[in-house]
C-alpha cells in the first residue's frame, strides 16, 4: 500500500503540472486574434481606401468638368498693349478661332504662335488672367527702309524683309537696292552682312548731313556704296571703304558740294579729301 501511494502521488503531480501548462497556453492563444478576423479587418481597410480614392476621383472629375464649362471662366476681355499695325480685332479673331471660349482651355502657346506669323509682330507673349481675361503683349517691328526685291518690302533694323508693301502702305523711307531675293531667302551670310552694313551707312548719313534726304542707297560688290539724295538726285559714290569712313567723307563733302554751282549729278568721293563732280549716270 505504501508503494502504491507513492507512485500514485508522483503520477498525479506530473499530470497537475502538465495541466496547468496547457491551460496557460490556451489562455495565451485566446488573447490573440483569430486568423480569419485579421483577414476580414485588412479587407475592410482596403475597401475603405478604394472607396475614398473612388469618391475623390469622382469629385475631381466633377470639379474639372465644372471649371471647363462654367460661364464664370468665359473669356470676356483681351488686355492688349497699344499697337500701330496689329489690331485688337485681329487678336480676337485668333482667340475665337480655336473654338473654345473658356479661359481654362484657351491654348496660349498656339495663339502666340499664330500671332507670330503676323508680318508686323517681332515678339509676342500670351497669358491667362483668371477668371475671364487674356493678356497679350506684342512688340512690333519698326521699318527703317524699303528694299527692292522685284517688289518693295519693308526692312527692319536687323536687315530682315518682313512685309510686302501694298498701295496703302507709306513709302516715305529710303530704298535699298542691289540685293538678291534668293540670297536673302536662303540667308546667305555674305549677303546678310553686306545688307546690315548698308543699313548702318543709311542710319549714319540720315543722322548727319543727309537727314531725311536719302532717296536710295545702292550696294554693288565691285563698285561699293552709292547714296542718292532725295532733293536733287545727287549720287554720292564712296566705293567699298569702311562704313564709318564713308559716313565721314560724306559729312565732309556735303558743305563743299552745296556751295558748288552745280550740286546735282554724280559726286565721286572715293579719293580721300577730293570731290570729283560729273554728270549723273
Amino acid at each position: 500500500m505504501i508503494e502504491y501511494r507513492a507512485y500514485h502521488k508522483t503520477r498525479a503531480g506530473k499530470r497537475g503540472i502538465g495541466g496547468r501548462a496547457v491551460r496557460k497556453k490556451d489562455k495565451a492563444r485566446a488573447g490573440e486574434p483569430k486568423p480569419s478576423q485579421g483577414r476580414l479587418r485588412l479587407i475592410g481597410w482596403i475597401t475603405a481606401g478604394l472607396l475614398v480614392v473612388g469618391f475623390t476621383g469622382v469629385a475631381f472629375a466633377s470639379a474639372y468638368s465644372w471649371l471647363t464649362r462654367s460661364p464664370l471662366f468665359t473669356v470676356r476681355t483681351v488686355d492688349m498693349n497699344r499697337c500701330a499695325n496689329v489690331s485688337l480685332e485681329e487678336v480676337w479673331a485668333i482667340v475665337r478661332g480655336d473654338g473654345s471660349g473658356i479661359l481654362w482651355s484657351v491654348p496660349t502657346k498656339e495663339i502666340a504662335r499664330r500671332l507670330s506669323g503676323h508680318p508686323w509682330v517681332r515678339s509676342v507673349s500670351v497669358r491667362k488672367s483668371f477668371p475671364d481675361r487674356l493678356v497679350v503683349r506684342i512688340q512690333e517691328r519698326t521699318p527703317v527702309a524699303m528694299i527692292n526685291l522685284d517688289v518693295l518690302h519693308y526692312l527692319d533694323d536687323e536687315g530682315r524683309p518682313f512685309k510686302r508693301l501694298t498701295a496703302y502702305d507709306p513709302k516715305n523711307l529710303a530704298i535699298v537696292t542691289g540685293f538678291s531675293r534668293e540670297e536673302l531667302i536662303r540667308k546667305d551670310p555674305v549677303t546678310v552682312r553686306d545688307l546690315r552694313k548698308t543699313l548702318d551707312l543709311l542710319r549714319g548719313v540720315e543722322a548727319g548731313a543727309l537727314r531725311q534726304n536719302v532717296s536710295e542707297i545702292h550696294f554693288d560688290a565691285q563698285d561699293g556704296y552709292t547714296v542718292v539724295t532725295r532733293d536733287a538726285g545727287l549720287q554720292l559714290k564712296v566705293g567699298t571703304i569702311d562704313v564709318k569712313e564713308a559716313i565721314r567723307r560724306i559729312e565732309a563733302a556735303m558743305p563743299r558740294i552745296s556751295r558748288m554751282p552745280r550740286s546735282s549729278g554724280l559726286a565721286d568721293l572715293k579719293t580721300e579729301g577730293r570731290v570729283f563732280m560729273r554728270p549723273g549716270e
